[in-house]
Parts: structure tokens; sequence; C-alpha cells
């Protein structure tokens, strides 16, 4: 499968020249997808932009797949890498929430976000539930078992009466989503101040529901 055809290149030791030659292709790769769609994108086309030869890209990618797999995620790293270097996590939920969700939305409202969703859901390939399911992993199901773990362990320090805590985690999420996510996708005008109200409702209706 690509993801062990990538983690066989990664094995073998890059260079600080083949790091970033990984990544000059990884970046060339998120660009296409987005303009041209995965059914449109050719490993060519992107290997022109980011220079380099298809041997390249293929030992370590193995294919368009594949390389799809590795640019989603490693965009989801970056993005990710942002809940720890923000010092998200506390004892304090109201805090830990509120500094979430500001990180949650700030990752899901981006221009490029709302692309890479948008090509996922509208993707026609025979790929199509493969990367679907690349996506889910990568993004959704991994911030929502992030704040799980989160509430997990504030549960069982008896700051929080959480009945399960992975049902909860999709709750908070999906209530500072609205109404204003869906409107991103679409391509519709909303109220710029929504986000930031959903996000306040939200904790405040989250906190005394799970309050002890």
């Amino acid at each position: 499968m690509s993801h062990s055809l990538e983690h066989e290149c990664l094995d073998k030791g890059l260079t600080a020249k083949g790091e970033e030659r990984r990544r000059r292709i990884l970046n060339a790769a998120k660009e296409v997808f987005l303009e041209q769609g995965f059914e449109n994108a050719s490993v060519s086309d992107i290997m022109k932009r980011a220079g380099g030869s298809m041997t390249t890209l293929y030992r370590c990618f193995g294919n368009k797949l594949g390389l799809f797999e590795a640019m989603m995620q490693q965009s989801c790293d970056d993005l990710f890498a942002s809940f720890d270097e923000h010092k998200v996590w506390s004892d304090d939920p109201a805090t830990t929430l509120y500094l979430f969700g500001q990180r949650f939305i700030e990752m899901i409202s981006t221009p490029q976000a709302i692309a890479m969703h948008r090509l996922v859901l509208s993707n026609n390939s025979n790929e199509s539930e493969q990367i679907k399911t690349l996506f889910y992993t990568a993004g959704p199901d991994r911030v929502r078992k992030l704040l799980t773990e989160y509430l997990k362990r504030q549960k069982s320090e008896g700051r929080l009466n959480i009945a399960c805590c992975t049902i909860a985690a999709a709750q908070f999420v999906e209530m500072i989503k609205q109404p204003w996510h869906f409107e991103a996708l679409l391509g519709l005008e909303y109220d710029p101040e929504l986000p930031n109200k959903s996000l306040a409702q939200g904790v405040e209706i989250f906190l005394k529901g799970a309050a002890r």
C-alpha cells in the first residue's frame, strides 16, 4: 500500500536535502490537487512544478494515491502542531475548550482547508472511498480523538461529568462549526463574527451540561 511505500522511503534515512526535496514534492502536490482535483491532477504535472524525477516520486510515494495520502498527512501534521505550540491543554476545561476551539476554527476556515474539503466531497474517481477515508482519518477523526482523550482525563480527575467522552467530543466539535461552516463550504456569505460567537456559546452550553 502507499502508506508502507512512503515509510520505506523514510526508513532509508533522508538527508536534509532529501527531506527538502520531499517537502517540495508534497507542496507541489497540494497546489496541483487543489487546482485540478484528484482525478485531473497528474503526477507529471506535480513533478514539473516540484522539480525532480518520477523515479523519486514512485520510490517514496508509490503512486498518485500514495502521494495524496502523504500530502494529506503532512498538511494535517502541520496544522495539528498548533495545538501544542499554543499550549492548548490545561486542567481548566473552560480555557482549554476555548483555546481548542480557536485552533480548530482556524484550521477548518482557511481557503486551503475549505478547498480540500470540497475536493474530497466532490471526488468521483475510482479511489473516492479511499480518499474520503484518508481525509477523515487525518483530519476530523484525529480532532475528535484529541478532544476525547482530554475529556477522559478531566472526567477521571473529577472536573467533568460526562457519560460518553467520545460522543461529547463530537458534539462539541459540531456545535462550534455551526451555523457557519456549511455556508463556507457552499461558498455562501456569512457573518464573520459567527465562528467566535458559536465558539463562546458552545463552550458555555457544553460546560453547563458537563458540570459536576
